[in-house]
């Protein structure tokens, strides 16, 4: 008796990243491309060895690909533990609206997954070139993207923030990128590139349409309150190199209407610790602290001024000023704001 709906576990392989490019053969349609992972045994020695495996299918919707994998997989793809969505550069540059909505749709896609743009390189050759025989695409992202807290320069977004941001006009969707670059130590049993990340791409809309680099990716996440630690180079007073840890921040948006002008006050408090010196001197003095206190605000002052003055000129608002204008001033917001912002 089969049951229905029943699909046996060994029958099932588990989907961790997917990358989303439009065809290059064919136009008008999309190409995805998964990286499988099994374990099969390995005969020298007794024991058992990771292998992946690259697959591609082609549609004219993200949803008709994803059924085409049945047509030659010898398991069915369960896309219930997908994690990332890594979407090539040019399909970013399209519109990438198309691109995700069956993920908005589907019953078995987590609302937690992740968007990643693979930044001036498509999808397929990210994951192709980043797998190896025994090196798995989806462990090379869960590192590179849990391990940004300690820079601060990136940040994950997940799909139900990229569906909330899309909704609302006047904000612009920011994006993590993810760049290729070889490895520091080549090992000739493993030629699988690295995978690092690359700032942020920025949405005009549903398209791409530029590009923040690291220094800009941490004065994105100051105004967006998402700074967890970092270092802050200084110098003492004598001259001596430190560095500042940062531990603790909390940084708030307080938008005041005078007159119907709109002014947005940019309020950073931080907590250091003092990492490293490279010298001998005594900088725990009255004097010394206050030196050092005053070189950090005007480091975070101008990481923050960057992005202002960068959005401004681009006329897009990335960091939410629209929406603590709109949370602030609800009514005015409705009536009059949102048509000029």
């Amino acid at each position: 008796i089969t049951l229905l709906g029943r699909t046996e576990i060994n029958d099932i392989d588990f989907i961790r990243v997917v990358g989303i490019d439009k065809s290059p053969e064919n136009e008008g349609f999309v190409r995805l491309t998964i990286a499988t992972q099994r374990i099969e045994a390995d005969g020298s020695n007794g024991g058992a060895k990771k292998r992946s495996n690259i697959i591609t299918s082609e549609g004219r919707t993200v949803f008709e690909a994803v059924r085409n994998f049945w047509s030659h997989m010898d398991k069915r793809p369960f896309w219930g533990h997908i994690e990332y969505a890594l979407i090539g550069e040019e399909a970013a540059k399209d519109g990438i609206l198309k691109y995700i909505d069956f993920f908005c749709r589907d019953s078995e896609i987590r609302l937690n997954m992740r968007i990643l743009v693979a930044r001036e390189r498509s999808a397929e050759e990210v994951i192709v070139k980043a797998t190896g025989e025994d090196r798995f695409i989806f462990e090379q992202l869960n590192g590179v993207t849990e391990n940004q807290s300690g820079q601060s320069v990136i940040n994950v977004v997940d799909l139900v923030e990229v569906m909330y941001i899309l909704d609302r006009e006047y904000l612009c969707l920011y994006l993590p990128c993810v760049v290729l670059q070889q490895k520091t130590k080549p090992n000739m049993q493993n030629d699988a590139m690295d995978i690092a990340m690359g700032g942020f791409a920025v949405f005009d809309g549903e398209k791409q349409a530029i590009h923040l680099d690291k220094k800009m990716g941490r004065g994105l996440n100051w105004l967006r309150n998402k700074v967890k630690s970092g270092i802050v180079a200084v110098t003492s007073p004598k001259g001596n190199n430190i560095s500042l840890e940062i531990i603790e921040s909390n940084v708030k948006l307080k938008p005041k209407l005078t007159d119907q002008n709109l002014t947005v006050h940019v309020n950073v408090f931080l907590t250091c610790n003092i990492g490293g010196i490279t010298g001998r001197e005594d900088v725990f003095t009255e004097e010394s602290v206050a030196f050092l206190e005053k070189q950090l605000g005007a480091a975070v002052k101008s990481e923050i001024e960057d992005v202002i003055h960068y959005a401004q000129e681009k006329d897009m608002d990335f960091f939410s000023t629209g929406d603590a204008f709109f949370h602030q001033y609800p009514i005015q917001w409705e009536d009059e704001l949102e048509k000029k912002w």
